[in-house]
């Protein structure tokens, strides 16, 4: 196995400011920006496991099924400025393909998961960052410039070290060849490693820095609204349907 360092690649635009980090109440009013974060990933990679982690809640041995589409907020404090992510998670299957759309539009932050155990779903991730490509709707600024977005690669379960069918390298490479900001290996279910723990956290702070250097510049209209209203009709339309274990 490679040195760790190898999973903590240089961040993009990098800064000499000092930066402080931390995560404030999920219920916290005021904020500079609101962002909207998807994941993105096959069923079964712990999709739903990384949100519990990077709020920093401990992994949920009993976890319930996501149902279509579930929304969340992360709150972080960048020095004096407050960044809100709405974090959405759907169950990554074709047959919520309808949904999609309101899913992808204006899209952020998103973060690809696929599980180091699990070579199939280190593979489909090119066809998902086809799909984002396919149905994210990016809103201009100025001058036709388009909005930040930016990729992330995780890959999860080092837990299963012994199972793994994944390499680092593979990850690094791919990271590498594909416009990701960030790429980094985790346990969500190791709560006790410090390392591992740290890892988490930088996936948090290159999302934060990532806009905080963008701070100050015009911004989009934010579309949050209008997607937190149509996706929650159709949280509320009560399919019946299977649901994955995410």
């Amino acid at each position: 196995m490679k040195d760790d360092k190898s999973l903590l690649p240089p961040e993009k635009n990098e800064s000499t400011e000092q930066l402080k980090i931390e995560i404030l109440n999920d219920d916290e009013k005021e904020y500079d920006k609101s962002i909207k974060v998807i994941l993105l990933g096959d069923t079964n990679v712990g999709k739903s496991s990384v949100i519990d982690r990077l709020k920093n809640n401990p992994f949920n041995y009993n976890p319930h099924p996501t149902l279509t589409l579930e929304h969340y907020n992360l709150i972080i404090k960048i020095n004096n400025f407050i960044l809100r992510m709405q974090i959405w998670d759907t169950a990554g299957q074709e047959k919520f393909d309808s949904i999609t759309s309101t899913y992808y539009k204006s899209t952020d932050v998103a973060i690809f998961v696929y599980a180091i155990n699990d070579e199939q779903s280190f593979n489909r991730i090119p066809g998902w960052i086809k799909e984002l490509e396919d149905k994210n709707v990016v809103v201009k600024k100025k001058d036709d410039e388009e909005q930040l977005m930016i990729k992330i690669l995780i890959g999860n379960k080092t837990d299963l070290e012994d199972e793994r069918k994944v390499t680092i390298e593979e990850g690094e490479n791919f990271y590498n060849n594909n416009d990701f900001s960030f790429f980094t290996e985790i346990s969500c279910k190791d709560n006790q490693d410090e390392e591992n723990n740290k890892k988490i956290k930088k996936i948090i702070e290159s999302i934060g820095k990532e806009f905080y250097a963008q701070k100050g510049k015009d911004e989009r209209l934010n579309s949050s609204s209008y997607i937190y209203e149509a996706s929650k009709s159709i949280l509320n339309s009560k399919q019946e349907s299977k649901s994955c274990q995410c």
